[in-house]
């Protein structure tokens, strides 16, 4: 079975006008069981890519490693969007995980 990802672009690949659309100010009611999920798997693929807060520029964590469950896999990137913006995770991951929890 083919990996699927919890996101449709990569993170680092949208422009300025996308965060807002990608972005929400409003939680989705389960963010903290997503957000348990999503960080208690093990780094799985290494990177030397930075971490970069896509609103301030300032990087935030110094290498955006790759998580997996098997099923999907994320980054670290897009964990700390989706703790600090509400990144907008594709909806079947999101019943992935709450199936799972």
């Amino acid at each position: 079975m083919a990996i699927k990802y919890i996101f449709d672009k990569s993170i680092e690949e949208l422009k300025h006008e996308e965060l807002v659309e990608f972005t929400s100010e409003r939680a989705i009611d389960n963010k903290k069981d997503v957000l348990a999920y999503m960080k208690k798997f093990p780094e799985c693929a290494f990177t030397s890519s930075p971490v970069k807060d896509l609103f301030t520029d300032a990087i935030v964590y110094d290498a955006d490693n790759a998580r997996t469950d098997g099923v999907y896999q994320w980054y670290e990137s897009e964990i700390y969007h989706f703790e600090k913006y509400n990144l907008k995770l594709n909806e079947d991951f999101i019943q992935h995980v709450l199936n799972r929890s």
